[in-house]
């Protein structure tokens, strides 16, 4: 009798066993990996016309020096998309204008090219007038993709009006032009991709 029992808690214990081993679950662990390349902007500024020799290295080019009214220098500032994406492009142009004088001139006169759209038409403020130009129309920008340009214009006249008598005109005057860029995709701008809506989104000040 008692070897009886004995062998009773034996097989007891063996099921018990058996079925602590015998719990196990399916399992499986996968990953799913994508490859995104992360584009860029990235615009270049560059006059391929304008002459910047400076034979007597005095920092002023000779094409540049004893300017008259009335004469056409080539002067061709146009921007270049070297990025990867998309962009919206701007163009700031400071230009010298008389200091006082009643009415202000400019020192320079320019005809845009076709693509531009004039978003403020600057005054004369402290001898510097600037104007932002967009490229586009009022109602909507142009996006210019990767490898492509626009050049903004293609050469100054010095102002016929000027008669050398004007303040703020003497000496060593600087044409300045700055572009801007902007990803023309993905933009959070809930009125539309206008000039005004875009250049406010982008953050640039005047």
């Amino acid at each position: 009798m008692k070897k009886e029992r004995t062998i009773t808690a034996a097989v007891v214990l063996l099921l018990i066993l058996v079925i602590g081993g015998a719990i196990a679950y399916f399992t499986d662990t996968e990953n799913v990996t994508n490859v995104f390349t992360i584009g860029d902007v990235d615009i270049t500024l560059t006059e391929p016309n304008w002459d910047d020799t400076d034979a007597d290295s005095d920092g002023v080019p000779e094409s540049a020096e004893g300017r008259t009214p009335g004469q056409t220098i080539p002067k061709d500032p146009t921007i270049t998309n070297v990025g990867t994406n998309d962009a919206y492009i701007f163009a700031k142009v400071e230009a010298p204008c008389t200091i006082g004088e009643n009415p202000d001139k400019e020192l320079f006169t320019y005809t845009t090219n076709n693509g531009w759209y004039l978003m403020n038409d600057g005054s004369c403020s402290n001898g510097t007038v600037t104007d932002i130009y967009a490229y586009g129309t009022s109602s909507a920008m142009t996006a210019v993709s990767s490898g492509n340009d626009a050049t903004l214009f293609n050469n100054v006249t010095v102002n016929t009006a000027i008669t050398g008598d004007e303040s703020g005109l003497t000496g060593n005057k600087n044409l300045v032009v700055t572009g801007y860029a902007v990803q023309a995709d993905g933009l959070n701008i809930q009125n539309g991709d206008t000039p005004a809506n875009v250049w406010s989104a982008s953050g640039f000040s005047w």
